[in-house]
Order: structure tokens, then C-alpha cells, then sequence
């Protein structure tokens, strides 16, 4: 329903994109809005408004705005005035879906309760539905965990599913070579789970709560993360806004399948620091390289038990203020062991200007600093 609701035909969607540039004029930007309105729309008749965010509003084509035309208008926002584009986060993030979406009308008022209705009968159903299944789920559960630990023990695993290539070079000396990047979609991900938990007493799961886009300086989306070999050594690079990798604070962590991190490094404005002082090999204004300490085996963890490197957690650290106690934007890059994901490896003299085309428009360029992890 997301891609052909309120649109006329079925032809595919096709919504304009901008390549990164400069800032565009106050003009130019309700211009592309324009643009991108007509082509969210799709044949669906518009009442003409001379505001771009009045004319979504009015016609309520923000019921339209799916993940996709998400990331389409990311490459129109990112070049946007900052008055531009905090109208649009605030008219994006919404709220109630009647300010959101435009006024509802009678009908929908009591459709709305219907729905609520529908779906609190669902909820009851559905809980006993859950508790019925579960007892199956624990006695199958059970018999499993008795026939792996009985036949598959985790002993026969020697090594963790982030795996570097061995180039028996001396980190300097790897660092010139490997040529350009060349991504890998398999260890790339986006920065687009917002955690926020608001500032009060009880358990953490009854604050955590849903943080409107314009909470964060940079919304859901924006970011994109891929890991690299370089120098010898494990890497995370994070692409972004212009200006972005001086504004924020970035953490990054190598962790175990179930999430206890093995290491943990931050970089920029961070209020509470947590891990070590990233090395950063190469830093500009639309990318970062963050060195990361990837183990090849079984790791013990401080908190007990053993974990191997299966995974990077990348994440935006937002200031909460006085309404959150945690505020962050997150993606994490899973590797299946099984599936023999080889971590591309690159290099280039230090002062290179490399680029970083991590797919989905989000394409960002760093300069090769010399420094090398230790």
C-alpha cells in the first residue's frame, strides 16, 4: 500500500535525487521540493500552493512518504537551507497523524476509533495466540538446545565472523596498498534506529519512547557505515552531511551475535565517552575512518562467558537535553559466519583524498591522515 496509495496508475515510482553540492538558494530548494511533491504524487490531482510545505500539507501527501521517498529527499534536505530543512523535519516527524497528514475529517475520526477497537480485540486474542505457542516454542527450544549442546558445541567454532586478510605487511607498508575502496553491500549499513529513553525514575523498556526526527541533529538516514581493511588493521568508515563528522559524536564497537562489545572507541563533542580515542586514518568533512581492534577467535568477556567478533555497531550520540536520558541513531553490520564475507581491503598515500560511494546517494570523501592503529 505504501508505494501506490493515493496515486493514480501503477507506473514504478520515480522521485529526483540530488548529487552533493553546495547549499542551494531559498528558491532553488522549494523549487525541488516542488519537484519531489508532483513526483510523490504521481497523477494524484494537487490543489496548488505556492509553499511547498503548505502544498504537502494541504494535499496530505506526507500518507505517502514511505522509506524510499525517505531516502530520496535525504539528497534533497542535506542541501537545503537550515530554515528549509527544519520545517520539513518538524512537518516530516509530525506528531499526531491529523497535524501530520492534514486535518481529519468526521469520517475518519470514527474510523480511527474503529480501528482502535478492532485492534485492542486483537491484542487479547493475540496474547493468548502468543502464551499458547510459547509453551511449544520452549518444549521445541529445549530439545534443540539439548541436541546442540550434545552434538554441535560451540567449541568447534575457532574464529569470529568479521574476518581481516592476512597480508603479512607491516601496517605502513599495508596502508599504500589495496588501490580504492571498493564497497561491500554485505558489511554496509544505514544509521537508522533512533533510541531514545526519556529522563525519569522506573525500568529502562517503560521509558524508552519514539523521538521525532528533529530531536537529533542528524535524522534517521543520513548516515551510512561500511567496514574496511586498512593499514593491517579493522576499520569503520561513516558517511554523512557535509560537516557531520566534526558535529557529532560517533561510537563505534566490534561485539559479539547477541551485542557485548569487545571494543569499544569514540570520536567528537561526546558529553560521556565510552571505549578509547578513536585512531582516525582518514577524516573529512563527509566521511570518517574510525580503527577498530578486531579479534580473530574466542574473546572472554569481562561480564563472563566467551563471545567472538560477529558484528559492528555504529551510532550517532545525540544530546537528549531535558528530555532524554539516552538519544542515539544506530545501524549495526551483522556478518554471517557461513557466509564467507570477505572485508574489502584498500589503501593510498597519506594527504590521498579517498572517496567513499557507500550506495543509497550517500557518497563522502576523507584525506588519508598517517595515523595507523597501535
Amino acid at each position: 500500500m505504501r508505494t501506490g496509495f493515493f496515486r493514480t496508475g501503477d507506473a514504478p515510482l520515480s522521485l529526483p535525487r540530488l548529487p552533493a553540492g553546495p547549499e542551494l538558494s531559498y528558491g532553488d530548494a522549494d523549487e525541488m521540493a516542488h519537484r519531489f511533491i508532483v513526483a510523490l504524487a504521481q497523477g494524484r490531482a494537487l490543489a496548488p500552493h505556492a509553499d511547498p510545505i503548505e502544498h504537502a500539507h494541504a494535499n496530505g501527501l506526507m500518507i505517502l512518504y514511505s522509506a524510499e521517498a525517505a531516502d530520496a529527499f535525504e539528497t534533497i534536505l542535506v542541501r537545503m537551507p537550515e530554515p528549509r530543512v527544519r520545517a520539513w523535519r518538524e512537518l516530516i516527524a509530525g506528531g499526531a497523524s491529523s497535524e501530520a497528514f492534514g486535518p481529519l475529517t468526521l469520517q475518519e475520526k470514527l474510523d480511527e476509533t474503529q480501528v482502535d477497537d478492532a485492534l485492542a480485540a486483537g491484542r487479547k486474542q493475540r496474547i493468548v495466540n502468543l502464551a499458547v505457542a510459547l509453551l511449544g516454542v520452549v518444549a521445541v527450544a529445549g530439545g534443540g538446545f539439548f541436541a546442540y549442546n550434545e552434538f554441535i558445541t560451540e567449541e568447534q567454532r575457532t574464529e569470529g565472523a568479521i574476518q581481516l586478510a592476512d597480508t603479512g605487511e607491516a601496517p605502513e607498508v599495508a596502508a599504500a596498498e589495496g588501490g580504492p575502496p571498493v564497497v561491500e553491500a554485505a558489511v554496509t549499513t544505514g544509521l537508522v534506529d533512533t533510541v531514545a529513553v526519556a529522563i525519569g525514575d522506573g525500568p529502562v523498556e517503560d521509558r524508552s519512547v519514539t523521538a521525532a526526527f528533529s530531536a537529533v541533529p542528524y535524522p534517521p538516514g543520513s548516515m551510512r557505515a561500511s567496514l574496511f581493511q586498512y593499514a593491517g588493521s579493522g576499520h569503520v568508515v561513516v558517511v554523512g552531511p557535509p560537516g557531520f563528522s566534526d558535529a557529532v559524536c560517533l561510537r563505534a564497537s566490534v561485539v559479539t551475535s547477541d551485542l557485548r562489545p569487545l571494543d569499544t572507541v569514540t570520536t567528537g563533542p561526546c558529553a560521556d565517552p565510552v571505549g578509547r580515542t578513536a585512531v582516525i586514518g582518514c577524516r573529512g568533512q563527509s566521511a570518517i575512518l574510525l580503527s577498530l581492534k578486531v579479534p580473530d577467535g574466542e574473546v572472554e568477556l569481562p561480564e563472563g562467558g566467551t563471545g567472538f567478533a560477529d558484528a559492528v555497531r555504529v551510532q550517532l550520540i545525540a544530546d537528549g537535553g531535558e528530555r532524554y536520558e539516552t538519544l542515539t541513531v544506530r545501524g549495526t553490520i551483522r556478518v554471517d559466519p557461513a557466509n564467507g564475507v570477505v572485508i574489502p581491503r584498500f589503501g593510498g598515500d597519506i594527504g590521498t583524498d579517498v572517496t567513499f560511494d557507500l550506495g543509497a546517494s550517500h557518497v563522502g570523501t576523507c584525506t588519508l591522515t598517517g595515523d595507523f592503529p597501535t
